[in-house]
């Protein structure tokens, strides 16, 4: 080999061993987490974890309900109904429905809040001139209108339990709690493999997020199903509009500032999946954009902050997890030059690749049974039956972390606050889908052929070792073009 080839090998090859070992370290403490997370759960006896708050009559602080709509038809009538019947005292709640849609969820909406403003509730419809800054812009310009001392906020997929506020405002008698987050199931979890792959991934994650607010680590919440305290939304200076994911953002700030949260795994609101795979693909691209753009964004300030190493090593753990997936994506570019430049039977290649392996192994073990324990999907299924579902499981994070990298691509040149809403349920039609949608199909179709190539040239220079990971890649990949084939024929 020439000096340029030697060169690139040794780069590939360190590039490639970087990214097992910060997989390994990112394994090694989710592992603990959910250790954690177990212990929780056999005993039920955490402050932040328990079954249910006492209902105080004589703690009823103001609360205004925030819920930021756009274009969302299929489900704003159900959604300000569940709201309209949250129990809490009528003269210390108001809801608000912050609208900015542009199609008929605008008649929709007024005609539900006509209806209850009539029965006597306090409800408002809410309409801003344009929509700048999106959801963060509409939540905003929501909070100027709102008279509460909190801030509840559902989207307009979400339906909370009728008795949200009595089981979570009674938290806030702690005055350093900042925010809190609540459970969240999904009632169109089993429609098919792709929603069934998003409740066992936003299971796990919740999963893991009852043993990192037990450990009192850093933790990523959702913007939904969620209580905020005016003061601590406020001293923050409210949501960030430069970015994609600005409840990530906020929540990251205010743990910065030493503010205090909450999970309540057991308060629980229903919500809905994407059910097509081109809404899934721009929901994860935003994701991925919004979520490398904060970690990078937000990473001085965490090493600035006093934190103890195990705290500070889940910190990165929890806000790198994004990059991290990112760069699984790099590692399927690299593994063609790798086959054709690298002799990957030597030995250091074969532990790094066999040890990159049984990482995933474990890694995606962990993810179904954490998933299965938060989601409450029935624990007799046989061992076969996991395994094919860890398998599967696995192969659609390849897919991911195209979108995830795509996004972060997208956050690095500047595209870091566009938002698209994420249709749900039978609201969608690719024919609406935004032109990043096909931007990242036809990367998904690049990909299959690439990593199919690549077991060619793999076979064909007898270097083995990295066949199994393009043969998952073909998988994943081939599973979200077949969907997508599936979703033009019904709609052709």
């Amino acid at each position: 080999m020439n000096t340029l080839t030697t060169l690139f090998s040794y780069f590939a090859q360190v590039v490639f061993l970087a990214v097992v070992i910060y997989f390994a370290i990112y394994v090694v403490l989710e592992l603990r987490v959910l250790l954690i997370s177990r212990q929780v759960e056999k005993r039920k006896l955490t402050e932040l974890a328990r079954t249910t708050a006492p209902v105080e009559d004589n703690f009823h602080p103001s609360v205004s309900v925030l819920l930021p709509i756009c274009n969302e038809s299929a489900v704003v009538q159900r959604l300000i109904d569940a709201v309209c019947r949250l129990q809490y005292p009528a003269q210390f709640m108001e809801i608000l429905v912050l609208d900015d849609s542009s199609d008929h969820t605008s008649k929709l909406a007024q005609a539900r809040v006509n209806h209850f403003a009539q029965q006597g509730v306090n409800i408002r419809l809410i309409r801003r001139n344009k929509r700048k800054h999106f959801k963060a812009g509409n939540l905003l310009n929501g909070i100027q209108e709102s008279s509460g001392e909190f801030f509840a906020i559902f989207d307009a997929d979400f339906v909370p339990p009728e008795d949200f506020l009595l089981r979570t405002m009674p938290y806030f008698k702690d005055p350093a709690l900042g925010f809190l987050q609540t459970g969240i199931d999904y009632e169109n979890r089993d429609v098919s493999f792709l929603t069934r792959f998003q409740a066992m991934e936003m299971g796990h994650q919740q999963y893991v997020t009852v043993g990192l607010s037990e450990d009192g680590n850093m933790a990523s919440l959702s913007g939904s199903s969620c209580v905020w305290r005016k003061t601590c939304v406020e001293a923050l200076g409210g949501w960030n509009a430069t970015t994609a994911t600005e409840d990530v953002d906020l929540g990251y700030r205010a743990q910065f500032g030493h503010w205090k949260y909450a999970y309540l795994p057991d308060v629980i609101s229903m919500s809905m999946l994407p059910e097509s795979i081109s809404a899934f693909r721009t929901q994860r691209e935003r994701w991925g954009r919004g979520l490398i753009h904060s970690a990078f964004k937000h990473a001085l300030e965490m090493f600035q902050q006093s934190m103890p190493l195990m705290k500070r090593l889940h910190a990165i753990s929890m806000m790198f997890s994004a990059p991290l997936l990112a760069s699984i994506y790099v590692l399927i570019l690299l593994s063609l030059p790798l086959s054709f430049i690298v002799n990957l039977e030597n030995a250091n290649f074969q532990w790094i690749a066999l040890i990159f392996f049984g990482l995933v192994a474990i890694w995606a073990l962990n993810n179904v049974l954490g998933a299965r324990q938060s989601t409450r999907i029935d624990g007799k299924a046989c061992i076969f039956h996991i395994s094919w579902d860890g398998y599967r499981y696995v192969c659609i994070f390849l897919p991911m972390a195209w979108y995830y990298f795509a996004g972060g691509v997208r956050a690095l040149l500047g595209i870091r606050g566009e938002f698209h809403r994420t249709p749900k349920g039978h609201d969608e039609h690719p024919a609406s889908a935004p032109l990043i949608t096909r931007v990242l199909m036809t990367g998904e179709i690049f990909t299959f052929f690439y990593s199919l190539l690549t077991m060619l040239v793999a076979c064909q220079h007898g270097n083995y070792f990295l066949v199994p990971m393009n043969f998952t890649v073909c998988v994943g990949f081939g599973m979200t073009l077949f969907w997508s084939w599936q979703e033009k024929r019904k709609h052709a």
